[in-house]
C-alpha cells in the first residue's frame, strides 16, 4: 500500500454546492451563506457561491481575511475568499438566548436564524441556531469535537483530544463554551438539538438529513 492508497477520497457529491443541485435549485439561489468559522474545512465552498454574502463574526474576520490579528500559520486559505465575496459581519451586542449573550439575527432582522458567539476553537468562532416549528437547531461547529464531550460526564477520545487541544485558539474558553453547550443540553434539550460539524453521531441524531423545503427568505447554508 502506497501514499496514493492511503489519500483521503473526496467525494463530489458531498460538495454543498452539489447538494444544493440535487435539491432542485441552482447555486444562484443560495443568497447567504453563515460560517461557524474560517478554517479551511469549513470555507471550501464559499467560491462555488459567488453571489452570495457570507456572514462571519467580525473577530473571525478580522484574523483570517483582514490579517489585522496574526493567525497560527496555515490556519486559513486565503485563496478562499479571491474572489472578493460580500461580507456581513457580527460584533459585539446583541440579546441573550438561552442564556447566551451577544446572539444576533441574520441580518439583525431575521429572527428564526441566529449567530451566536462561541470563540475558542477560532477568535470568531460562532454557532449557527435556526428555528424548526416550536425548536431549536444549534449547529455547534467545532466548539466541541465528539458527543461524549456534551454528556453530564464528558467523555472524548484520547487523540482526537489532542487534536482539539492543539487547534485551539483560546483553549479556556474553548472549554469554558463546552461547559455553557452541556447546560443548555442539560437544562434546553427538549428545545434546543445541539449538534457540531465532524461527529457522525450527531448528524444522525440532529435529523439534517432529512430535506424539507426552506423558505425563499430563509434559503442559506451554514458550515
Amino acid at each position: 500500500m502506497g501514499p496514493a492508497d492511503d489519500a483521503a477520497r473526496l467525494d463530489p457529491a458531498e460538495t454543498a454546492v452539489l447538494q444544493v443541485e440535487t435539491l432542485g435549485y441552482s447555486r444562484s439561489d443560495v443568497r447567504h451563506l453563515l460560517l461557524t468559522h474560517l478554517d479551511r474545512d469549513h470555507a471550501g465552498g464559499i467560491p462555488d457561491f459567488p453571489n452570495a454574502k457570507v456572514h462571519v463574526h467580525r473577530r473571525e474576520y478580522d484574523v483570517a481575511v483582514a490579517l489585522r490579528t496574526p493567525a497560527p500559520k496555515g490556519r486559513y486559505i486565503t485563496a478562499q475568499w479571491q474572489h472578493g465575496p460580500q461580507w456581513a459581519f457580527y460584533a459585539e451586542g446583541g440579546e441573550d438566548w438561552f442564556g447566551f449573550k451577544g446572539v444576533r439575527a441574520l441580518g439583525d432582522r431575521e429572527p428564526d436564524i441566529l449567530m451566536i458567539p462561541l470563540p475558542g476553537h477560532t477568535s470568531g468562532h460562532c454557532g449557527i441556531a435556526v428555528r424548526s416549528g416550536d425548536k431549536w437547531l444549534l449547529h455547534a461547529g467545532d466548539a466541541y469535537f465528539f458527543h461524549g464531550q456534551m454528556q453530564a460526564s464528558p467523555k472524548m477520545p484520547l487523540v482526537l483530544g489532542m487534536f482539539q487541544r492543539r487547534a485551539d485558539m483560546d483553549r479556556a474558553m474553548r472549554v469554558e463554551n463546552q461547559e455553557r453547550l452541556r447546560a443548555l443540553k442539560a437544562n434546553h434539550g427538549d428545545a434546543v438539538t445541539i449538534f457540531n460539524s465532524h461527529d457522525p453521531v450527531d448528524y444522525e441524531n440532529c435529523r439534517c438529513g432529512q430535506h424539507q423545503e426552506v423558505p425563499a427568505h430563509a434559503r442559506a447554508g451554514c458550515d
